[in-house]
């Protein structure tokens, strides 16, 4: 394609080429235009029309376009697909210059960075992430920050499985984003194409950057300029060269895009101010950095998140499918997104979790405090983000007023809780700032009803400031004095249709009739000539023209700076506006864990006082009993029917009962019993009381799930191979103090082969690390570990029959379910009658037939009969047998044949 050479077309060229890997919206006139590549994707993306420039020149340029008014919904679009876009504006009035317009980048959005209100979720974070890898041997790096709150953490994983482990950790993420260097990253297919990096297909935006961005001194150096200290190591990471890797490249790129300029917004002439700012300057609320190691938490891989549907529901259930559902009824977006991030990363500390549980204890207990806490509550905006936009400078006037009413309650709040005794509340209480001096400061500046955006007038407030206001009369006089003027210039021209109006092209003029223009006088000076009149002007109007213009130019200037100016100010007190952010997310989460509490009759799970993971605790770390238990998410849809959820009881300690084995029929209860053990177990290692009549836990270091079929088609592993990739790091990793989740291990395979590697799987557990272990099973042979093995005990979730009708009660009882009730849960299902029929004949055949075979070769009288799986039969034997062609086999042949296996047995 030939170059075009309008100056319009080589301007944009020349930003482009500062910004390759964006989508360049480029300002013409009341449109932001696409160009080339970047509007067949935009215009595809959109569903826009897409037509062309220069195709009178035979140079035919794609372009789409999109309203400057409503760009923010398109941009909003194309940052959700993925895409990074580059918003450059014209800097100059066109109506105002007869040459090119400057135009320049001043805002670059990309799917980690974005903070504006359309582009976030509320109650999510919204990660942008990082990983370094520098060098082999070394630990893969990890940074992840939320530009829209502030929150900012590294870590490291190591060792063989660390690249497990960081796809786990980027999986509950969910990061919109993620910065690689580019040798360690699939290169873009194509410019402008969000890469998807393809770790559990996250579908995450792939955003490369130059090596050295992530060289640990340069990162370090940005590090500790951005934090203003001589050392990282009061953060956690001295030691930690590739998480300290990780986060420099992070905060570099952030200076690069997200903090690029200070954009004072675009006025409706279709220019913007623009004041460059020092690198750094955007990101005050990044003021502190978390070093964090996953093991600091209960553990919860990326597989356990989604079978617990602990956060997001699986494909095919409702969204109110999931333990974030269920829990979630707090009045804050920030208290929201902490409840989230509590339950991916449940305490394992015993003083935190006791502390979080006696504030839940005492404002369950204290009703009028809670209620009025919730009243507050509500008034409040997300502080977090609205302080993240004011370091931002993309705050508007509206939002500097939803921080006032914000910041408003903090007394109040801080009057209900200064009633409260816990330790808990008493150090939230001190933690809540009431910022007096931002909540006047906005009070004094900004108007009581300012327009929505920083570029039109009247943000202020009257008496703020005596030169503004003093414009403003001007401004708002000259309707007055106009018309005086008008009636003066009647009277001395005798015109007493005479007129003075103004255009924005020519400014003041006054009007006189063709019949009356010979009676203009001497000093007016013609400006224009219409068919029926004639347009002058005068000293006097010059005069007037030239002080009003100026008090509007100037009112604009003067508001721009004083509100920057007071943003500036506020945006200095991030630190104090997180903190108290903070505090009010935890009152929040607290206040909704107690209403829960009081409202569902939830009881306070005791912990032993053993610690995870202390080796010294291994002969006995508390037992797991769980009275009553109730799985949180299921009572709560089945309530909302008008029905009751059956209770059942979970006994499970390390010594004489860690594996229980689950019997019964499908549709009976087994799932729903397994993960309501465990959901109780997060409930309560994030401090929230839990649905049983009584739970006495032990603190749980990790949750291990193997439950359902989940084929990896896209890496070419099927439900086997993954059904038998997750047993296998449970059985490598699980410990003393994991919780052990088995649903239907082995039936991916042909019976026997499940069979036998789902008894070998118990043995594992029980002969090695231990932990406490649920096991659901349809094969009925492994009942008979309970006989084998102490530590395993059998329980059955019970049906009642009726006749051809079966009953699921629900209820788990003691022993082993007596028959599985396949065929009658199929019957339930729809399958039709005469397959139904057929089913019962061949399964009567078949049990007939393994009976027969089961007492011919079980041991001698009195011993139970073991399964005939396991009775010892000789290789050869079993070969020779499969070789056999039995159905052509003459009776001399099949004697001799006997006689061979006899004497290779004897």
């Amino acid at each position: 394609m030939t170059e075009p050479t309008t100056p319009l077309m080589q301007q944009y060229h020349s930003i482009k080429r500062q910004h390759p890997r964006a989508l360049l919206l480029f300002r013409l006139g009341d449109f932001y235009e696409l160009f080339y590549e970047d509007a067949v994707v935009a215009a595809r993306q959109l569903q826009i029309t897409l037509t062309s420039r220069n195709r009178e020149r035979g140079q035919a340029v794609p372009m789409c376009g999109v309203p400057y008014h409503a760009a923010e919904s398109y941009i909003a679009r194309l940052i959700r697909a993925g895409h990074k876009v580059a918003i450059c504006e014209q800097m100059e009035d066109p109506s105002r210059t007869k040459k090119l317009v400057r135009r320049e980048v001043i805002r670059v959005l990309t799917p980690g960075t974005a903070t504006d209100s359309p582009l976030l979720e509320t109650r999510e974070n919204h990660f942008l992430a990082s990983i370094a890898r520098n060098g082999s041997g070394k630990p893969i790096g990890l940074a992840f920050v939320d530009f829209s709150t502030g929150e900012f953490r590294a870590t490291e994983f190591g060792g063989p499985a660390a690249e497990a482990r960081l796809q786990d950790e980027l999986a509950i993420l969910r990061p919109r984003e993620i910065l690689v260097a580019q040798q360690a990253a699939t290169l873009f297919p194509e410019p402008n194409r969000p890469a998807a990096v393809g770790l559990n297909g996250l579908g995450a935006a792939e955003t490369q950057l130059e090596p050295w961005v992530f060289e640990a001194a340069h990162s370090e150096r940005i590090l500790t300029e951005h934090l203003r200290v001589a050392t990282l190591d009061g953060f956690g990471l001295a030691g930690h060269e590739q998480a300290i890797a990780a986060a420099g490249g992070l905060l570099h790129y952030l200076r690069e895009t997200a903090a690029i300029s200070a954009p004072e917004a675009t006025g409706g002439n279709g220019t913007a101010a623009m004041q460059m700012r020092p690198a750094g300057r955007g990101l005050e609320h990044l003021d502190h950095i978390v070093f964090y190691q996953q093991q600091d938490a209960l553990v919860l891989d990326h597989v356990t998140v989604r079978n617990l549907e602990l956060v997001q529901p699986v494909p095919g259930d409702e969204p109110s499918a999931t333990l974030l559902f269920a829990l979630d009824r707090t009045a804050t977006g920030m208290g929201a997104r902490l409840l989230r991030s509590w339950i991916l990363r449940p305490s394992i500390e015993r003083d935190e979790i006791e502390a979080r549980l006696d504030a839940v204890a005492e404002l369950k207990s204290a009703v009028v405090a809670r209620d009025e806490a919730g009243r507050e509550l509500g008034k409040i905006f997300d502080l977090e983000r609205l302080t993240s936009r004011v370091t931002l400078g993309t705050a508007t006037p509206r939002d500097l007023l939803a921080l006032r009413r914000s910041l408003s309650t903090v007394p109040a709040m801080r009057g209900i809780l200064v009633r409260c005794k816990t330790a808990r509340i008493v150090s939230l209480h001190s933690q809540l700032d009431e910022l007096e001096d931002v909540r006047e400061l906005i009070a004094r500046a900004i108007a009581d009803e300012p327009p929505a955006l920083p570029t039109e007038p009247g943000i202020l407030r009257r008496g703020f400031n005596a030169e503004l206001d003093e414009l403003r009369d001007l401004s708002k006089s000259s309707k007055q004095t106009i018309a005086m003027m008008e009636e003066r210039e009647r009277k001395r021209t005798g015109i007493a249709s005479l007129k003075i109006r103004f255009n924005s092209v020519f400014g003041y003029y006054i009007e006189i009739s063709k019949a009356n223009q010979h009676l203009a006088p001497a000093d007016y000076t013609r400006k224009q000539t219409l068919v029926n009149a004639e347009r002058f002007t005068s000293p006097e109007l010059k005069d007037y023209e030239r002080k009003v213009l100026e008090a509007d130019e100037r009112i604009i200037e003067i508001e721009r700076r004083l509100y920057r100016e007071v943003r500036e100010t506020i945006a200095a007190q991030a630190s104090r506006l997180r903190q108290t952010a903070a505090a009010i997310a935890q009152i929040d989460v607290l206040a909704n864990f107690a209403t829960l509490a009081a409202e569902r009759n939830y009881s306070r799970p005791i912990f032993s006082e053993f610690e995870c993971g202390h080796a010294d605790n291994a002969a006995g770390r508390g037992d797991l009993f769980i009275a009553g238990g109730r799985h949180p998410v299921i009572e709560n849809l089945l309530e909302q029917r008008g029905e009751r959820f059956v209770p059942n009881d979970v006994y499970l300690d390390d010594r004489q009962q860690p594996i229980l084995l689950i019997t019964g029929p499908n549709m009976g209860g087994k799932s729903t019993y397994l993960r309501q053990a465990a959901l109780i177990v997060v409930m309560a290692q994030i401090g929230c009381f839990v649905p049983a009549n009584e739970a006495r836990l032990p603190l749980i270091d990790r949750i291990f799930t193997r439950i359902g079929a989940s084929d990896n088609l896209a890496r070419g592993r099927s439900t086997f191979l993954v059904e038998m990739s997750e047993v296998a790091a449970i059985l490598n990793t699980a410990s003393s103090s994991s919780l052990v989740l088995l649903d239907e291990v082995g039936r991916g395979t042909a019976t026997f082969d499940g069979l036998s590697i789902a008894w070998a799987v118990i043995e594992h557990l029980h002969q090695n690390a231990r932990p406490r272990t649920l096991f659901a099973t349809h094969y009925h042979e492994l009942t008979e570990l309970a006989q084998l093995l102490p530590g395993v005990k059998n329980v059955h979730v019970s049906v009642r029959e009726a006749g051809s009708e079966i009953v699921f009660l629900r209820r788990v009882e003691p022993g082993a379910a007596d028959k599985s009730y396949g065929i009658e849960v199929a019957r339930l299902a729809g399958l039709p009658a005469p397959v139904i029929a057929r089913a019962r004949e061949v399964l009567a055949e078949h049990e007939k037939s393994e009976h027969q075979l089961t007492q011919e070769l079980s041991p001698g009288a009195g011993a139970p009969p073991e399964p005939v799986m396991f009775a010892p039969v000789n290789q050869e034997v079993l070969d020779a047998l499969r070789r056999a062609d039995l159905d052509n086999l003459k009776p001399l042949e099949a004697l001799n044949l006997l006689a061979a296996l006899k004497k290779q047995l004897s």
